[in-house]
């Protein structure tokens, strides 16, 4: 038998079809202990740091892996850098989490005047965290945020950014207070407000007041800001509130950060391969030629130690021209009787019928119903496996479709 020629179409049609991957929602499945990075300042050794310079810190997770933290700052309209008899910004006992004796990262100042707006750069101080690529599920905790009348009223402000895009954080307090909606704002066990609230001033959604005092070991300016969004860039900024009634004066004022931690994004990717279904040795079919049927197989992997959400996985394939997909026995007489074969590996997904849906116009929707056999209106199919995706696995989905 001679040597069977394979049509450049047919070429095509076997190996430039394009896979595309599409995650639903936010990936903030809950992350394992194990799996998440955490760093604190109370392991850093004690130090005076320079507002105009950057430092890095190295979190580690329970799998000994390591992820680098760059810190720089921003301070604009001080008087005095030197709070508590040290040059801020410190790592250093000056504040601390509830009590002990560990090191935060201080920072703080003597301002030229009270806060205008915590939100613009003039007499504020902030620390800022940022990563080469994004994070998910960045918490920091921070300590002291408190009001001494006529002295200050410390102002903060935690945002995130990935790019051009900013969100929110989940604020929230030991004693229940948060920034979710009908959250409680304000508790008589701590020293702060937080919104977005008009009582006992007028604050948004992604900032905390000082409402009472609290010591600089005490927990009652303690607040955790977390982000279930993937971020690069984390800024916790710092200023003193707009004077009010009665209040003429300006102090010293410091805030700490404690502790920081987050889970690295899960690092996907997917590989599409083809093999024929006939695969006799003396059979024309196996070559890949017009009226063969092929197997095509996609595989994602998650190569990263972070899971991806519950159901949110959706893999998409647009059929070129040349291909009829199989809407019947993927394997004829063999064991399945569906018209697709899912592998789970380790990914602790499933999948069943209606997980496969089918676009009879490239991909605009995924409302056809196909007909029995082979159909060559089937121009896309979506594919949604159910559940969360573990860290550091793979699945693999197979269809059939004939070469026309």
């Amino acid at each position: 038998m001679g040597m069977v020629s394979v049509s450049n179409d047919v070429r095509k049609a076997l190996f430039a079809v394009g896979v595309g991957l599409f995650i639903a929602g936010p990936a903030h499945a809950v992350c394992p202990a194990t799996n998440r990075f955490n760093f604190t300042f109370a392991t850093a050794p004690a130090a005076t740091l320079n507002y105009a310079s950057t430092y890095s810190y190295t979190a580690t997770n329970g799998l000994g892996q390591s992820q680098a933290i760059g810190v720089s700052f921003i301070s604009n309209g001080t008087n005095s850098t030197i709070v508590g008899g040290q040059q801020m910004p410190a790592i250093s006992t000056l504040v601390n989490d509830g009590g002990t004796t560990n090191r935060n990262l201080v920072i703080g100042a003597i301002f030229s005047g009270r806060t205008a707006n915590v939100a613009v750069n003039t007499r504020i101080v902030s620390a800022v965290f940022t990563f080469p690529t994004p994070i998910r599920d960045f918490t920091v905790q921070v300590n002291d945020v408190d009001f001494v009348t006529n002295q200050f009223r410390d102002w903060l402000m935690v945002t995130g950014t990935n790019g051009a895009l900013s969100y929110v954080p989940s604020l929230t307090t030991p004693f229940g207070q948060s920034n979710a909606t009908g959250g409680t704002r304000t508790s008589a066990s701590s020293s702060q407000a937080l919104g977005a609230t008009t009582t006992p001033v007028t604050i948004t959604s992604s900032q905390s007041v000082g409402t009472g005092a609290s010591g600089n070991s005490a927990n009652t300016g303690t607040i955790t800001a977390s982000f279930a969004q993937p971020v690069t860039r984390i800024e916790v900024r710092y200023g003193n509130y707009p004077l009010q009634a009665g209040e003429t004066a300006t102090g010293q004022q410091a805030i700490g950060i404690q502790a920081i931690s987050f889970c690295p994004m899960p690092q996907l990717t997917f590989t599409k391969s083809s093999t024929p279904f006939i695969t006799a040795a003396n059979d024309p079919r196996r070559f890949n030629t017009p009226n063969s049927d092929v197997i095509y197989s996609l595989t994602l992997t998650n190569a990263n130690t972070s899971p991806i959400d519950l159901n949110q996985v959706v893999l998409t394939d647009p059929l070129p021209t040349q291909l009829s997909f199989l809407n019947g026995d993927i394997d004829d007489a063999g064991p399945l009787t569906t018209n697709y074969e899912f592998v789970p590996g380790t990914s602790g997904l499933t999948f069943a019928t209606g997980n496969l849906s089918y676009s009879n116009n490239g991909g605009a929707s995924y409302a056809y119903t196909p007909a029995t056999g082979y159909d060559p209106l089937v121009t896309a199919i979506r594919l949604n496996p159910q559940g969360v995706m573990a860290a550091n696995s793979s699945f693999t989905l197979r269809f059939r479709a004939r070469i026309k």
